[in-house]
């Protein structure tokens, strides 16, 4: 029951957090850019906080960059909520930085000798440049979905990585997090209801994705997650972008039903792994 209580309170805390960010952001539409990247980065800090406790600094531990990241990329959400014109440094600010924050992820692994330097920095552009790409496809989708829509289909993506973290990457913390991050966007599904002119905003839709991704990396390399499943997150992050850009019947409801085949179909692989052997949870 503790455990119980303890999940919903580093949930629902930082939803809640996040849902009255949403709602002023709604309201106040100048400064909505502003709130929607703090909603997102301090929700997940908040979320973080009350799971694992106060991170170290400097790092002690992988999971630890989760919290600083989501410090870190509140700047990042601003930028990208610029005006378009100007919009192509936020890009260019995305494709060159993200590959540093999985050098500080991964040089453990390669000082180590787990990884060779080649693998390592494989990986290092693979989840880097390829996360990037991902982010801002995403992103630019998000005008041609309403603000419920982009916030759903991104809920249900936290819900899908909080089941792969669980059952595949066999980690309650790194599942814990994703759910986390999966309500704190999920709540913005009844502001949306209520406020048709909500947006969530292409910086917190980048921003999400990217700790998304983050989490995904880190289970990959310092979980039991197997390679393979990278894919799933692609390809669900891939359908938001791609399914957005149809016929504006199918804009949500393509996406939608790829998430829940493609992910729903990966979580329910690793369930069935999970049940077959009987390992522990980091």
């Amino acid at each position: 029951m503790n455990f119980v209580l303890t999940s919903l309170l580093s949930a629902g805390l930082p939803a809640l957090f996040a849902g009255v960010l949403w709602f002023l952001g709604g309201r106040f539409h100048r400064a909505h850019l502003w709130l929607s990247a703090v909603a997102v980065g301090g929700g997940m800090m908040l979320a973080y906080y009350l799971a694992l406790g106060k991170p170290a600094f400097p790092t002690t531990d992988a999971q630890e960059w989760v919290f600083w990241y989501a410090l870190g990329l509140i700047p990042l959400g601003w930028l990208m909520g610029i005006a378009a014109p100007y919009r192509w440094i936020a890009g260019w600010g995305l494709v060159l930085a993200l590959p540093w924050l999985f050098v500080w992820l991964f040089v453990p692994l390669m000082r180590s000798e787990y990884w060779s330097l080649t693998v390592g920095m494989t990986w290092i552009l693979v989840f880097g440049v390829g996360l990037a790409a991902m982010a801002l496809g995403v992103a630019s989708a998000e005008a041609r979905l309403t603000g419920w829509q982009m916030a759903f289909l991104l809920a249900l993506v936290g819900g899908v990585s909080a089941g792969m973290m669980f059952y595949g990457a066999k980690s309650s913390s790194f599942a814990q997090l994703a759910g986390a991050l999966g309500l704190v966007v999920g709540i913005a599904v009844p502001v949306g209801w209520g406020m048709r002119s909500f947006r969530v905003g292409q910086g917190a839709v980048a921003m999400l994705v990217v700790l998304y991704g983050i989490l995904w990396a880190i289970g990959f390399a310092y979980g039991q997650l197997q390679a393979p499943y990278l894919a799933v997150f692609a390809l669900c992050m891939l359908a938001i972008a791609l399914g957005a850009r149809g016929a504006s019947g199918w804009r949500f409801v393509v996406p939608l039903l790829l998430i829940l085949l493609i992910g729903g179909g990966a979580v329910g692989m690793s369930y069935q792994t999970y049940m077959s052997a009987s390992t522990g949870y980091e």
